[in-house]
């Protein structure tokens, strides 16, 4: 088992479920959040630190930017990747997604979990991506 652990943050629980259980199943420790409240939660109470926090950009008021920042501000945080399936999402996430694109929904699983491998042997050869 992985010690890499992620969060995933979407109040889709049919979304959000078969993802974690999918990453659970390639060794990840997964976390679950509904919302950017949830998120911080977890992040300021949790024992052991989130390497990756996947954050759905498409709810309706869009507090999944703002969680993306607050993260950021954060030395040193998780990586972070944004997902959704607006197309202004992206072109709002574009100052946010250093790392990339975001990943769209539905999400699919294989696709989602390359990109965390890279965001971590990104982060374990301490490149900024």
């Amino acid at each position: 088992m992985s010690d890499t652990r992620i969060l995933i943050v979407d109040s889709n629980v049919l979304v959000r479920t078969p993802l974690a259980e999918y990453l659970r199943e390639c060794g990840y420790q997964v976390l679950e959040a509904t919302n950017s409240v949830e998120a911080k939660e977890v992040l300021n109470n949790t024992a052991r630190p989130i390497d990756v926090v996947l954050i759905d950009v498409g709810a309706e008021d869009q507090s999944g930017f703002a969680l993306a920042h607050w993260i950021r501000d954060r030395a040193p945080g998780p990586r972070v990747i944004l997902a959704g399936t607006i197309t202004g999402s992206v072109e709002k996430a574009a100052d946010l997604c250093q790392d990339g694109p975001a990943v769209s929904k539905p999400y699919d699983h294989r696709l989602v979990l390359d990109r965390i491998q890279r965001l971590l042997a990104a982060k374990n050869r301490g490149d900024q991506a």
